[in-house]
């Protein structure tokens, strides 16, 4: 859900419930996963929760993994609001947080909402991993291959520079003097930009785990 649409969804609720918006608060580009605290906008919120005479009712949200992915933290949030002076209202789970079973209720949805995302991320890795072993694209197109009508497919040229590429590690050079010896070269990566040590790592470990080959350890 973007951020225009919740807030959109914020708005609508306190409309609706003749309330007034004091502020509205987001972490665009911050990870759910970060601590409450550690987020820019969540740092706000956190803040008001400790506020002795905060200058708000209640914080709004439109679903309760908003506040955090995690259901410890989020379970632990849950008491510092049974417990303070600021409510919580949760649009979509439409959990109120003044009555036994809303507790409850809260309690469930961040225990299950943890669940949800942990199966997801298992499904993904379970899906990507079964592409990659069938030589199909799952995703950008490594260097050395083509994707054709959702294969893989070697790329002539980029196999020559491929093997060029393992042939200095196998001779123990750093990733930076491979990245260095292909800049000289003029050769461009996947994306037609430079070479560094980090891209030219990926590009060695993916196509390692494409052919099963062994190369030597990381150097620095």
């Amino acid at each position: 859900m973007s951020l225009e649409t919740q807030a959109s969804r914020i708005r609508a609720w306190c409309e609706l419930h003749d309330a007034e918006l004091a502020e509205l608060v987001e972490d665009g580009g911050v990870s759910g996963g970060r601590a409450l605290a550690d987020r820019p906008g969540g740092a706000v919120l956190a803040s008001l929760l400790k506020d002795r005479n905060p200058c708000t009712e209640a914080i709004v949200v439109v679903r309760l993994d908003r506040l955090g992915r995690d259901a410890a933290e989020t379970l632990a949030l849950l008491k510092l609001f049974r417990k303070g002076k600021v409510g919580l209202v949760s649009i979509l789970d439409r959990l109120d947080l003044t009555s036994p079973q809303g507790r409850a209720m809260a309690g469930v949805s961040a225990v299950f909402a943890q669940l949800e995302r942990e199966l997801i991320a298992q499904r993904t890795a379970e899906a990507l991993t079964e592409l990659r072993n069938q030589g199909r694209v799952y995703g950008p197109i490594p260097f050395g291959y083509d994707g054709i009508d959702g294969e893989l497919v070697e790329s002539p040229g980029e196999q020559v520079v491929l093997a060029w590429m393992q042939s200095m590690r196998r001779r123990a050079l750093s990733y930076a003097r491979i990245a260095a010896a292909l800049n000289g070269e003029r050769i461009p990566s996947k994306q037609g930009g430079r070479w560094h040590a980090m891209s030219v790592r990926s590009v060695l470990l993916t196509n390692e785990r494409l052919s099963g080959a062994e190369l030597p350890g990381a150097l620095a």
